[in-house]
């Protein structure tokens, strides 16, 4: 399989947050205004006191987040303090896919090339990848680094936090409820969603030779930049050239993994404006829950991963547009929701089993397998009974059938197919499984339609 990949890749340092750090962490910072930031969440990163607010927040929920680094204050504090004392991998939702594809097997992925390719390319486990393009930096970043700090340098702190970690917080006890992930990113490149000459000029040239392309970094858009832009014109960039793709070659699938957008609107904004372009895209139950607007259904029972709840949402976002594809992957299944002629409950299930099995070797070792041992890397690791659960209440809203350990079933004129995944109770890291799973499932998804 040949494959397009764009557009953003990073370098991630990943370092588990424990109750001793965050608890020294909120020494640092002023009481009073922290207690503001937890009642008035800033979504972004001025000052320490915003980056201690979004570690409480999203440990409190025990959900995952991203929040970008405006400060090189703050951005030389991170990595004074961690960046030696971290996990250095592979970031970017499109550097993590890339990689995977490669490693799992397909024979060339042409990466947009952007940011720090020297040292991002020895994190890349994977073969025959194509860098489109290394020598890029930012002509008009969201802010300007400071000579002090290299204009290719981009690092995303990912702190990683465990279920049942404890710690105060304002005279008030936490107790995470599961494990995820905050994201603190420095990253004056993607946030412009940056395209590299070679890559347009490959892509025009080899398009007809391709199996298909994933793209995903429109969430790292900004809602407005210095200069009084805002996203739109960096969106209808990269949306032109799928467009070019498209017309160039009609019958190669594009894929697009949504992401977590700074507002509701923009996420509204783009997932519309892709939908009628594209031909699936993939998100996890919090980038779902953005698109209420177009769904109507409530956000508490998507949160709560409510297959039934996730059902119905994709099938009003997908029957309002020209979309013949959504999948929702979450921690205990995977679905997805499609167009009656655009895929088959096999090719849907057997994709999805190998993208859930990759993940799963991956949070278990914090590597990805040989192809030739992926299903011995998961012997031991059990079906999430969570997701078998949501698969059984499923059953009558979709008049479901059992097949090859999921469900597949028809609901308002759409087919239906949901897996639980694969669970490892003491995962290395969550970082990158939505990107894994995703990835993984649309090579398999290429290679049973070849």
């Amino acid at each position: 399989m040949k494959v397009l990949c764009g557009y953003n890749v990073n370098i991630d340092a990943v370092y588990q947050m424990t109750k001793e750090e965050i608890s020294a962490l909120i020494l640092m910072v002023d009481k009073g205004g922290l207690r503001e930031k937890l009642c008035d969440a800033p979504g972004e990163v001025r000052s320490l006191s915003d980056l201690v607010a979004g570690l409480v927040l999203y440990m409190q929920k025990g959900t995952g987040g991203e929040w970008f680094i405006y400060s090189d204050d703050v951005f030389s504090f991170l990595k004074d303090r961690y960046y030696e004392k971290s996990e250095i991998r592979l970031g970017g939702n499109m550097g993590i896919m890339a990689n995977v594809m490669s490693h799992m097997g397909a024979d060339e992925v042409v990466m947009n090339a952007v940011g720090d390719i020297a040292g991002i390319r020895p994190l890349m486990s994977g073969g025959n990848i194509i860098f489109a393009g290394d020598s890029v930096t930012s002509s008009s970043s969201a802010f300007k680094p400071t000579s002090s700090t290299s204009s290719k340098e981009v690092i995303h702190f990912v702190f990683d936090f465990s279920r049942g970690t404890k710690f105060n917080v304002l005279g008030t006890e936490v107790i995470v409820p599961r494990e995820n992930r905050f994201i603190a990113s420095y990253d004056p490149i993607n946030t412009e969603l940056t395209i590299t000459p070679e890559f347009e000029e490959y892509g025009l040239e080899h398009v007809t030779e391709m199996d298909g392309a994933i793209i995903s970094g429109f969430n790292q858009l900004q809602s407005s930049y210095p200069d009084g832009s805002g996203y739109i014109e960096r969106f209808e960039k990269a949306h032109s050239q799928i467009k070019e793709w498209k017309a160039l070659n009609p019958d190669m699938p594009v894929h697009v993994e949504l992401g977590h957008f700074m507002s509701m609107d923009m996420g509204v904004s783009i997932f519309s404006g892709l939908s009628d372009t594209v031909d699936s895209i993939g998100m996890n139950e919090d980038e779902l829950v953005m698109l209420t607007e177009l769904h109507g259904v409530p956000s508490e029972m998507i949160r709560k991963m409510d297959a039934c709840a996730i059902t119905d949402a994709c099938v009003r976002c997908v029957s309002s547009t020209g979309l013949k594809k959504m999948v929702v992957h979450t921690r205990d299944f995977i679905m997805s929701v499609f167009r009656e002629g655009s895929s088959t409950p096999n090719r849907e299930i057997r994709s999805m089993d190998f993208g859930v099995k990759c993940a799963a070797a991956f949070a278990a070792s914090g590597k990805l397998p040989e192809r030739s041992q992926l299903e011995g890397s998961v012997k031991g690791l059990g079906r999430s009974k969570e997701g078998t659960i949501q698969l059984n209440r499923l059953k009558d809203l979709v008049h479901g059938e059992g097949f090859e350990g999921g469900l597949c079933g028809e609901y308002r004129g759409f087919s239906v197919c949901i897996l639980p995944t694969i669970i490892c109770d003491s995962p290395l890291s969550t970082v990158g499984l939505g990107d894994t799973v995703s990835s993984s499932t649309f090579l398999r998804w290429l290679e049973l339609g070849s």
